[in-house]
């Protein structure tokens, strides 16, 4: 019972003081915000450093381990890089008809297809590595590869 008393009397207390606070924005937060846009700066290339590296190790890890693997991991990774630019493209294009007040239909990179293809790119790869990468495996990658490429290529156009 005396901790329900405290409570509420320390609630009462916190909200008259929250209410006696100024609605007005603190100049401490406009002063600061040119530190915020740096540390977001800083965080983004870090970052993206940080996701440089780590995909040279596992292309570098995937090249020591079969030749074959390597080609199909830089494969993967640049078809990522065309699919991460486009959509990066997509988004601000929307971003700028969204502050326009432009309605738009936005064209769909990737359809079902084109999620089905990425998803047999990866099976593919999986059974390449447990099965040691025969060459019917290695054909079947890359003209699955090349279709996938050609039908979000076909996509964006």
């Amino acid at each position: 019972m005396i901790n329900g008393i405290i409570k509420l009397f320390y609630s009462e207390v916190v909200k008259t003081k929250i209410k006696n606070l100024p609605s007005s924005e603190y100049q401490l937060r406009d002063e600061c915000k040119d530190i915020q846009n740096i540390t977001l700066k800083i965080d983004s290339i870090f970052f993206k450093g940080l996701k440089f590296i780590f995909g040279l190790f596992i292309l570098i890890f995937a090249f020591n381990i079969k030749i074959i693997l390597g080609i199909e991991v830089l494969l993967l990774e640049l078809a990522y890089i065309v699919y991460k630019r486009n959509l990066e493209i997509q988004v601000k294009e929307q971003i700028e008809n969204i502050k326009n007040s432009i309605e738009v239909t936005s064209v769909n990179l990737l359809d079902e297809r084109g999620k089905s293809g990425i998803n047999v790119l990866i099976s593919l790869l999986i059974m390449g590595v447990l099965s040691g990468f025969n060459y019917i495996l290695v054909l079947s990658f890359l003209a699955v590869f090349l279709f996938t490429i050609k039908h979000i290529c076909s996509n964006i156009k």
